[in-house]
């Protein structure tokens, strides 16, 4: 879809409000209430990837348009594209979800760890957006009129059930790290945002080589991705308690590597220059608020005693 089309009023405030905000506030509560951490927040947002992908865009199903191409054939069984399931479903649960809500929580520290709603105006809000989405589906969608009747119902199970166990995984997760306030020692504060670079290029960076440049058959690239998820998962879990600042560090560093590669490198390599100039605005807006956050990061250091004044880097 041209940029110009979604920021057209009937495009862009149905999207911003129905199928992404709404949802968004509902899995936040829901983590919230539940006090998930940041794992579990991460595999809520994988319900949102299954409630965008599968009920709104549909492009988990073959043969509908896929959202990237490299993936429209690649692994389709029963109609299910497995291989861009396991790779755009995490995506989301650390892009749509985990990154606005710990953005946030950095800025609201104070409202971070209490829900915003009331529990029935949660239930609400959940019961109306997802069953819009499921009537969307079910009677306007464009896979019942590619699918015959089985495969669409096996289609509409999977989503769900896919929710379901997403949702029970969520909540029996080990509530780590612990986030907290605080600041990080000078010396620490880029190793967050190292990480989540790390963590991006090999989720996602590695899983986009596989299938678009080796061309790797698809179970391969099913074992890769499952493999550098769950190694992605259980390094994250062995951290005990973080900070607020390192956690945002952390999806900035994944999302700074999201826009340097996939989006500048790729724009410049295929010579796509809205793409190119997209990057170069994507990763300034990155690094600009990865300065902001090292900036409180600092001040949050001197009033607890963490550094010294002298410790701040001169300007």
């Amino acid at each position: 879809m041209p940029a110009t089309d979604f920021f057209q009023p009937g495009m862009f405030l149905p999207f911003t409000i129905f199928v992404y905000g709404l949802p968004i506030l509902v899995l936040r509560e829901v983590a919230t209430r539940a006090k998930t951490g940041p794992i579990g927040l991460w595999c809520l947002g994988m319900i949102y990837g299954l409630y965008n992908e599968g009920l709104i865009s549909e492009t988990l199903f073959h043969p509908l348009d896929p959202a990237n191409d490299a993936y429209g054939t690649l692994g389709v069984v029963a109609g299910l594209r497995i291989p861009w399931a396991l790779y755009i479903l995490p995506w989301h649960g650390l892009f749509s979800l985990l990154t606005p809500v710990l953005l946030t929580h950095l800025l609201f520290p104070r409202q971070a760890d209490s829900p915003w709603l009331p529990k029935r105006a949660t239930w609400m809000l959940a019961i109306v957006t997802g069953g819009l989405a499921i009537a969307r589906f079910v009677f306007w969608g464009e896979n019942r009129g590619v699918q015959d009747g089985a495969t669409f119902l096996l289609h509409l199970a999977a989503v769900l059930g896919a929710a379901l166990v997403a949702y029970v995984v969520a909540m029996r997760l080990p509530r780590v790290p612990r986030v907290q306030a605080g600041a990080d020692r000078p010396g620490a504060r880029w190793l967050p945002f190292a990480s989540g670079a790390g963590l991006y290029a090999i989720w996602f960076v590695g899983t986009e080589m596989l299938v678009s440049v080796v061309k790797a058959p698809w179970p391969v690239v099913v074992l890769y991705t499952s493999v550098a998820v769950v190694a992605g998962l259980w390094a994250v879990a062995r951290i005990a308690a973080t900070t607020r600042a390192a956690a945002a560090m952390f999806v900035l560093g994944a999302g700074t590597t999201q826009a340097a590669v996939i989006v500048l490198l790729i724009g410049l390599l295929a010579g796509d220059a809205f793409r190119a100039l997209s990057g170069v605005v994507f990763v300034a807006v990155y690094l600009g608020t990865l300065a902001l956050v090292v900036r409180r990061q600092g001040r949050a250091g001197q009033s607890d005693g963490t550094v010294s004044p002298g410790d701040q880097p001169r300007r």
